[in-house]
């Protein structure tokens, strides 16, 4: 499984716990650790060789290898690591909503709905969501903020500018129990943003855009390659412009010709239509992955930065 969403599963009811979370959306396999072993010399005459100091950690339902890890690591179930959210999202009035896997399950992420929309203009409304996700061997865990706009369900990532406190760092020795209150001052610090990202959001909605600014953003996102045919790079700034003026909800009165139509025209682009490897032999999975985690997920930061460098 690449990925599932929340919409992929309409008879399930919200998990009340990762536990449970996991369970509804198929994460509930374990991991473990495995020998890893050496071949030394070519051709078969020399028998693999005990690497003493790494383990493989393996996904146990595939029996698949998901990273070499230390001897002294500690795996941690998929529950078991998002657990450490349950009485926080509690706290918070917060729900899970969807959860999956990608890379084979090497990555895994769920995500979860906080009460209260934002209203950018008094047409065009924006949810609070959390992404969670963890790298089986990678050491932490992190939190994304994705504001997702209603209209049409772009996930607007915004998490680069302040990014090193959105990681709980794990030790894979200790005590996950001893974690909890980082993820508390985590949700509390992602609380807070959502707060600024409303404020800078309404001042996009409040930023008409010339032609002539309009064609310096998609460029600066966007710009043509030092040496070679610009014919692509053209081609993706004509589609964005077409976003701006035809994208969902871009035509509302209070949003069309702005900034904010601009930014979410990119969002959208990157989101449903721009080009990407497949995940699993799925376009649309990898898509997804690149929107959330990759460079579909860099390019819609560097939407926003740039946007914010356009309001000064």
């Amino acid at each position: 499984m690449s990925h599932l969403l929340a919409s992929q599963a309409p008879d399930l009811e919200a998990p009340e716990t990762a536990a449970q979370a996991v369970q509804a959306y198929g994460l509930d396999w374990p991991v473990g650790l495995a020998p890893v072993q050496a071949l030394v010399g070519s051709g078969g005459q020399v028998p693999p060789r005990l690497v003493k100091t790494a383990r493989a950690l393996v996904r146990l339902d595939t029996n698949e290898p998901l990273s070499i890890v230390g001897r002294r690591y500690r795996p941690i179930q998929n529950a078991e690591a998002f657990g450490l959210f349950d009485s926080v999202l509690v706290k918070f009035g917060a729900s899970y909503e969807g959860a999956g896997s990608l890379d084979g399950g090497r990555r895994v992420w769920i995500q979860a709905k906080l009460p209260g929309g934002m209203w950018i203009t008094k047409d065009d409304e924006v949810e609070k969501y959390l992404l969670l996700s963890m790298l089986h061997g990678g050491g932490s865990l992190q939190v994304l903020e994705t504001p997702i706009r209603v209209w049409c369900r772009n996930t607007l990532l915004r998490a680069l500018r302040e990014g090193q406190h959105r990681a709980i760092r794990i030790c894979h020795r200790g005590d996950l129990e001893a974690q909890v209150e980082k993820a508390e001052c985590l949700l509390e610090c992602s609380l807070r943003s959502f707060e600024q990202f409303e404020a800078q959001a309404r001042a996009f909605a409040g930023r008409m855009m010339r032609k002539e600014a309009l064609d310096a953003y998609f460029k600066t996102l966007v710009p043509d390659p030092k040496e070679g045919d610009p014919g692509r790079a053209i081609l993706t700034r004509e589609a964005l412009a077409r976003f701006f003026e035809t994208g969902k909800g871009n035509s509302l009165p209070s949003v069309r010709g702005s900034l904010w139509a601009a930014l979410n025209g990119v969002v959208e682009w990157v989101d449903y239509v721009r080009p990407t490897r497949t995940e699993d032999g799925d376009p649309d999975a990898g898509r997804w992955k690149s929107a959330q985690f990759g460079t579909g997920a860099a390019l819609k930061s560097r939407a926003w930065s740039e946007a914010l460098g356009l309001l000064q």
